[in-house]
Formats: C-alpha cells, sequence, structure tokens
C-alpha cells in the first residue's frame, strides 16, 4: 500500500536559496519570444547526502515549469491518442514507432521551458531529432504537428505568442540535441515513453529530468492513462479520466497530484521486507526486458503475486506510492539504456524513499551522455528489499550464464 501525506504546498520553497552564478551562462534566444539557458544536476545514490552542503540549492523554479511542460505536453497526447490512427506511426532507423504525438510533445515541452525559465541557458537531451520531419514526403506530418502544437498553446491561454510556424517547430525539435554529460545543466526528455503502449491506448509517460553536474535534481512524470487509486488488483491498463502527476525534487520528496488538478499528497515507497509478499513490475513488450529471468529472480524470493506488466516509466510512479515493491529491466543483449528513459522515475522513487542500481549493485550514473554505462539490467526497490533482490539477480544471472559478472 502507498503511503500518502497530504501535503498544502506544491513544492519546498527555500527563499536563501540562489543559483550560483558560475553555473549559469547566457545564450542568444532562437526566436523573438524564446530566452534560452541552462545547468542542472542527476542523483547518483537516493540519498541527497550525495551532493554535499555547498553545493545545496533550490529548484523550485525548474520544478514549477516542468511540471507546466509536462502537463500541456500532456493534454496535446492526449487528444491525439483518442484519435490515433495508424498513419500516424512513421519507422525510424532504431525501428521504434514515433508518433505526431511524440513530436509534439517535445516541442511544448521545449517551448514551456524556454518560455517559463528565459534567463537560464537551455540545454535539452531528448529522444527525437527533425530528420524524419524534414523529408519530402513528411509535410503532412510536420503540418499536423505544427498545427496541434499551436492549438494546445492556444486552449492554454499562458503564452500570448504568435503561432509557431513549421520551421520554428523544425527548430525547437532540435533543440534536444544536447549530448549532456557531467558539465552544467542539462534537461532530459522522453516525449511520450511507452509508445507501443501508447499505439495500444494504454500507459505511457511524459518523463522530464533534470540534471545538474550529472546529477538528477528533479523529474516530473506525466501519466495520462495512471489512475490516482493504485493500480493492485485492478486492470493496470485501466484508463484514468485524469491521469497522474510525479514529480520530485532533490531532497524535498516524491509528491502525486492529478493532471486535472487535485491537492499534492507526499508518496513513499513500500516498506515492505518480506520478498514473498512483494509484488514486480516488468516490462509489458517481452522484447524490452526478459521475462524469463524476470520470473526466474521472483521464484528465488518467493514472490506469490504475478508480475505487474505496464509500459513506460508508469511503473517508476506506480512503485513510488507502494502499488509495488520491485521493478527489473532486463533489455536484451547488445541494448544501451539512454538516460531518459530512466532519469525522471529514477528521482521520482529515489525521493520517495527508494533505492536503483543495475546488475552488479553500482548506482546509475547519468553523467556519461545519452546512454547509460551499466551492467546488464536495473532493478529498482526498497532500501529492506535491496539486498535480497540482489542476490537473487546475480544468482539468476550465473544461472543462466549472461555476460555481466
Amino acid at each position: 500500500m502507498a503511503s500518502i501525506t497530504a501535503v498544502a504546498r506544491l513544492v519546498h520553497i527555500n527563499p536563501s536559496s540562489k543559483l550560483n552564478p558560475s553555473l549559469i551562462s547566457a545564450t542568444k534566444p532562437l526566436f523573438p519570444f524564446f530566452s534560452l539557458k541552462s545547468s542542472y544536476y542527476p542523483i547518483v545514490s537516493s540519498s541527497a547526502a550525495s551532493l554535499t552542503s555547498s553545493r545545496a540549492m533550490s529548484y523550485d523554479k525548474q520544478l514549477i515549469a516542468a511540471k507546466k511542460a509536462a502537463s500541456l505536453a500532456s493534454l496535446l497526447c492526449q487528444n491525439v491518442q483518442k484519435g490515433l490512427l495508424l498513419s500516424d506511426v512513421q519507422s525510424k532507423s532504431d525501428k521504434s514507432p514515433v508518433t505526431v504525438a511524440d513530436y509534439g510533445s517535445q516541442v511544448l515541452v521545449s517551448f514551456v521551458l524556454q518560455q517559463e525559465l528565459p534567463s537560464q541557458a537551455f540545454s535539452l537531451v531528448a529522444e527525437e531529432d527533425s530528420g524524419d520531419l524534414r523529408k519530402e514526403d513528411s509535410q503532412e506530418t510536420l503540418q499536423r504537428i505544427t498545427k496541434l502544437v499551436n492549438d494546445t498553446i492556444a486552449s492554454d491561454g499562458t503564452y500570448k505568442v504568435s503561432p509557431l510556424s513549421e520551421s520554428d517547430v523544425l527548430t525547437i525539435i532540435d533543440c534536444g540535441t544536447s549530448e549532456g554529460g557531467s558539465n552544467g545543466q542539462h534537461w532530459v526528455l522522453d516525449p511520450i515513453d511507452g509508445t507501443k503502449g501508447f499505439l495500444r491506448g494504454d500507459q505511457y509517460a511524459i518523463a522530464l529530468g533534470l540534471l545538474d553536474e550529472g546529477k538528477v535534481v528533479l523529474g516530473v512524470l506525466a501519466c495520462p492513462n495512471l489512475p490516482l487509486e493504485s493500480i493492485n488488483n485492478k486492470n493496470q491498463n485501466t484508463f484514468s479520466k485524469s491521469g497522474c502527476l510525479f514529480y520530485a525534487q532533490l531532497s524535498c520528496g516524491t509528491y502525486m497530484e492529478s493532471l486535472a488538478g487535485s491537492p499534492p499528497v507526499k508518496v513513499h515507497v513500500s516498506d515492505t521486507k518480506n520478498s514473498e509478499e512483494a509484488s514486480f513490475f516488468e516490462s509489458y513488450e517481452a522484447a524490452h526486458s526478459s521475462h524469463s529471468l524476470s520470473g526466474s529472480i521472483a521464484k528465488k524470493l518467493g514472490v506469490k503475486a504475478p508480475p505487474v506488466r505496464i509500459d513506460s516509466q508508469a511503473k517508476y510512479g506506480a512503485l513510488s506510492r507502494g502499488d509495488g515493491a520491485i521493478y527489473l529491466r532486463f533489455p536484451n543483449k547488445g541494448y544501451r539504456e539512454k538516460i531518459w528513459d530512466h532519469a525522471a522515475g529514477y528521482i521520482v522513487v529515489a525521493e520517495a524513499g527508494g533505492v536503483a542500481s543495475d546488475a552488479s549493485g553500482k548506482p546509475l550514473d547519468f553523467s556519461k551522455g545519452r546512454y547509460l554505462d551499466l551492467d546488464t539490467g536495473i532493478i529498482v526497490t526498497n532500501r529492506k528489499l535491496m539486498p535480497a533482490v540482489l542476490k537473487a539477480v546475480q544468482d539468476s544471472l550465473k544461472e543462466q550464464a549472461l555476460p555481466s559478472l
């Protein structure tokens, strides 16, 4: 069960915290209505102690902007999902499906962040670039994206700007080509995490994180189809009328509220220490993670409940509020994990009291660029269960003779 405490504020405000001018470098705006800038931090451990007191700073403004950006992008995605057509799907060289909503979401997030944080340099590590959309046979798709973005901005009413042109949209998409790394601040975005779930009408998430000197310092997960109540004993792919917004800031905990607007509640991971009572999450698609390996691990732990299989970083959100106690991800050999697939979810779970590591027990490192450098797979659970889960993982890997240890 989730451990939930009602709170009367959206974010913790620290009036004494000020941005370090040395971390901020001004850049010229891309458009008359854009001002750009960047600098941020991923947590390598789930504890705020990983940052020294001399580096302590508030990310309140960035968190407010991130929540706004993810929420607005979720509106566009919800509208597209309702009328989803097969013709919306393109195929890229990596064979991953890309939708109109994927591009539109990335444009909106980038647009909102630059509008809300005009004095900060802007660096974004994102999944999409404009290459496919610049092809002659993609003009209709580009027109649809541009219209969807402009309609969403207009319906929100916050930003009094001229409509974006198709050229503007292409340029904004390519704002996401940063390589990230250990220097400065970088936003990290998966505009639609769980694309296959999105296409099926199931779970997906807009996942936005912020790195500062290679460490995750805040994260927002907008999960339009995830209900506010626990998904235990329910069809995990049932639509929610409102959806969930999870958000976390370093040293401030993790909160959840409705995408439609509701008082925020503080959430905490399950505190179970008995692996037999634990339930675990894994990817819906067997191609994304080895279900057989997860099954072997669950057997060693004595887990009785069947796995909860859902798409996207919605798993991180559900785990952060105690819907399950373990998340296992073991992709196929040769697959490289991208930082946008885990950054936001990582801090959401970490600030809710959880821990994450690779299969060797090393903490996730988001400072190496666009990819995570890790051993075999990812384990996410609470502190009490981690030793037993890690041992079961390593024993199962040895038995299946998977390369890692």
